[in-house]
């Protein structure tokens, strides 16, 4: 295997939704208080960061034409009991993937991870983060510790850092169900909880106005938003009729990016006409989709009903606008 960069032409797309997870990391959350069945979907899962994990994973990328893959930790964020423990677990991720991006050039980039809820210990890496590794944002989970959200107000000098950096930062489910025992009871956490937390996550950040707070930080949103481009006009109208949300949700919703990794085409094309084509970043959720249905993942957006420049777009175009690649 090569560690050179691998250069595509036209058609080299960026994966911007995609995870790694080494045991060593996931042995220090639950030595320090996570419980392993919050992490077990984690392992077994062709995700480690070793030589041989990730050559395996390159090989795949080369044949779905991936040219790029972007990595974080979430749902497997750095959140333990303990502020200290969290800040250690957020080092060990974030250097992990300080060292792959180094020794894959031009083959991964990464976002940071932050041990929320810890909001002093966050402050601490956001620095650390942005000045010393090469990221390209921050992955947030849209629950921390079963009832922390991203509307809490205590985030606001994080979102304020944040936004000193100009970052980007992308919202991952938990597979909590939302909270929700009509969801859990019935194991859909991920089935149908996931999107539904994709979703929520974002009309709550509305609602607290953060995306207009704090105007620099750009949003992207996993598995096409959930609900959302479905909604979109209920939502709107709730907004328009009843002064749900502080200022317009589908004009702030226009200004976000949210990634493919649903694979239904016409849930893409469906956002891609709600949102705008230009928002829209291809996304695979590996580890959780592999193999074929990792190229299936990018040939269902060249397959797409769409123009070839809203094709090429989706495909590579948006990930290097809004990560500057």
């Amino acid at each position: 295997m090569t560690n050179n960069p691998v250069v595509y032409g036209h058609d080299g797309a960026i994966d911007t939704h995609a995870h790694v997870f080494s045991g060593a990391y996931l042995d220090y959350l639950q030595e320090h208080g996570r419980p392993e069945r919050e992490i077990a979907i984690a392992r077994g899962m062709n995700a480690d960061s070793s030589e041989d994990e990730m050559s395996a994973r390159i090989e795949w990328m080369d044949r779905a034409g991936v040219a790029t893959q972007i990595i974080a930790a979430t749902p497997q964020v750095p959140s333990l009991p303990s502020p200290e423990h969290s800040l250690a677990a957020a080092r060990i991720i974030n250097d992990d993937y300080a060292r792959i991006v180094r020794q894959y050039p031009g083959r991964f980039r990464a976002y940071g991870a932050l041990p929320l809820p810890h909001i002093e210990q966050s402050l601490e890496e956001i620095p650390r983060i942005f000045g010393e590794l090469d990221v390209v944002g921050v992955s947030v989970s849209t629950i921390t510790q079963g009832d922390f959200f991203l509307n809490d107000p205590s985030l606001d000098p994080v979102w304020e850092a944040l936004n000193e950096h100009s970052a980007v930062v992308n919202i991952h489910p938990t597979g909590s169900g939302a909270c929700s025992e009509m969801l859990l009871g019935s194991q859909l956490e991920w089935v149908n909880g996931a999107p539904v937390e994709d979703a929520t996550a974002t009309l709550q950040l509305l609602k607290a106005d953060v995306p207009r707070r704090f105007p620099n930080i750009t949003f992207h949103i996993a598995h096409l938003g959930g609900d959302l481009p479905f909604l979109a006009r209920r939502i709107e109208d709730n907004y328009d009729d009843w002064d749900a949300f502080p200022a317009s949700p589908l004009q702030q919703m226009r200004k976000m990016y949210f990634d493919a990794a649903n694979f239904h085409e016409p849930s893409l094309r469906l956002a891609a006409e709600t949102f705008g084509a230009r928002q829209i970043l291809g996304g695979s959720d590996f580890p959780y989709f592999q193999k074929d249905k990792y190229v299936r993942a990018f040939n269902y957006i060249r397959e797409a009903n769409l123009g070839q420049e809203e094709i090429d777009a989706v495909l590579f175009d948006n990930a290097r606008t809004l990560y500057g690649l």
